[in-house]
């Protein structure tokens, strides 16, 4: 049985192997793969550790003497260099119980093809299956990263860990109701903790190949939730809520005009609806739920966003507006880079042309008390979003707030809607 040095040694070999122009087949002449001693092991130089040298030595003596590898040494019995040798390389593979990384490839292949054709995930340019466009870029991506010998990312060398991350991936994808995480994923692995373990690494895919806004919020934006979401909502409006699937029942009416605070529909609620009245002028949606408590609804309709909404609360959204088309639509967030692109993504997601409010100079210079500095992410996101928006503004007509971007730069603050007391106009 291989010690812990002869194990990194053989490793540290194949993986120069691997990463060769020999191993790819366009290399002219023969290579070799060496590693020196005292790089890859430190400690080997130390004069003082004279028993962890006698324990290296005798340790690469034991590849030698296999012939997975050959020695060469400086005076004295300090060993210079440690070289694989080529012709054992199976062998070196089946003692580190190592998949080859030829077969590696071959068998992500297969992975990739049996995705894309056994279970149907579409080419980018088939209809219908464009919420599959992120993972199809992915495996184009990852398929030009093969023909150069590159590493596969999100492949930690464990082929069938991999394809459950693919198809945890293509289910988030497909996923067009909201479930439980662990629903989800005893419906796809028979173990609903699997999905949890994966997690981590599915928001970071799709974050990278889909237009998502924030990682951590992938999954729950898809409609993959630990508990079920709750839409509350204030003001002045009426709702009317039905049994499912009951016919001949006008079902309840609430008159939200007639309460002090508001109310919480949880997803099964929010299916049951029947009716969304707005009674004033504009509907607001506020990002964050202290704001929304303080709010003071009066003749609005408020709507609790929590950030980047989800498929339940984009669904409601939808809704409101279908029933409600002639109202103004506002949004009141942070006056920072990260709540003018939630108010780009609730526009985009939702088709709904909705305007800031209270998200503007006048605002910042109010409570110029409460502002905080730019972070460079701050300023980096600030100025992108500022390119996109007179990009945006040569092919359609929206809200331009480039003024206040450009005052956040010049000024150097931003300011969390907490902040906000507020007043009418």
């Amino acid at each position: 049985m291989m010690d812990r040095q002869q194990r990194k040694v053989l490793e540290h070999l194949l993986d120069s192997y691997e990463g060769s122009r020999t191993f790819r087949g366009d290399n002219q002449v023969n290579q070799s793969f060496s590693v020196s001693v005292g790089k890859l092991f430190p400690k080997y130089n130390d004069d003082a550790e004279y028993d962890y040298f006698c324990q290296m030595n005798e340790s690469m003596e034991e590849l030698c003497a296999e012939g997975l590898v050959t020695l060469v040494y400086w005076k004295k019995g300090v060993l210079k260099k440690i070289t694989l040798n080529s012709d054992r390389l199976d062998v070196c593979y089946e003692m580190l119980g190592r998949m080859p990384r030829r077969r590696e490839q071959e068998e992500l292949v297969r992975i990739w093809d049996a995705l894309c054709q056994g279970e149907g995930v579409c080419r980018q340019n088939e209809s219908g299956q464009e919420h599959l466009i992120p993972l199809v870029k992915y495996i184009m991506a990852q398929r030009l990263r093969v023909e150069k010998n590159l590493n596969v990312e999100y492949y930690n060398h464990d082929p069938e860990e991999y394809r459950e991350l693919l198809l945890s991936v293509k289910a988030v994808l497909e996923n067009q109701e909201e479930i439980f995480i662990r629903n989800l994923s005893m419906k796809l692995f028979h173990d609903s903790k699997r999905m949890e373990e994966l997690k981590h690494k599915a928001e970071a895919l799709l974050y990278q190949y889909g237009a998502y806004q924030e990682r951590d919020c992938v999954l729950e934006e898809c409609g993959i939730v630990r508990t079920p979401t709750y839409v509350m909502m204030k003001g002045n409006g009426s709702i009317r809520i039905g049994r499912k699937g009951k016919t001949g029942a006008d079902g309840q009416k609430i008159d939200l005009s007639l309460m002090e605070g508001d109310i919480a529909l949880s997803t099964e609620s929010v299916k049951s609806l029947k009716a969304v009245a707005v009674m004033g002028k504009r509907v607001v949606t506020v990002e964050n739920l202290t704001s929304f408590h303080d709010y003071p609804a009066e003749d609005d309709f408020v709507v609790y966003l929590g950030g980047f909404h989800n498929k339940v609360k984009r669904d409601f959204l939808l809704y409101l507006y279908q029933q409600n088309p002639g109202k103004e639509y506002r949004h009141f967030g942070d006056i920072d880079a990260g709540g003018f692109y939630i108010l780009e993504h609730l526009k985009k997601a939702t088709g709904i042309a909705f305007r800031s409010l209270y998200m503007d100079t006048k605002t910042l210079e109010r409570y110029q008390g409460d502002r905080k500095p730019l972070t460079e992410n701050d300023r980096k996101r600030l100025l992108q979003l500022k390119e996109e928006l007179t990009e945006r503004m040569k092919h359609e007509e929206t809200e331009d707030y480039r003024g206040v971007i450009s005052y956040m730069l010049d000024e150097n603050c931003k300011l969390e809607q907490e902040a906000v007391h507020f007043y009418r106009e």
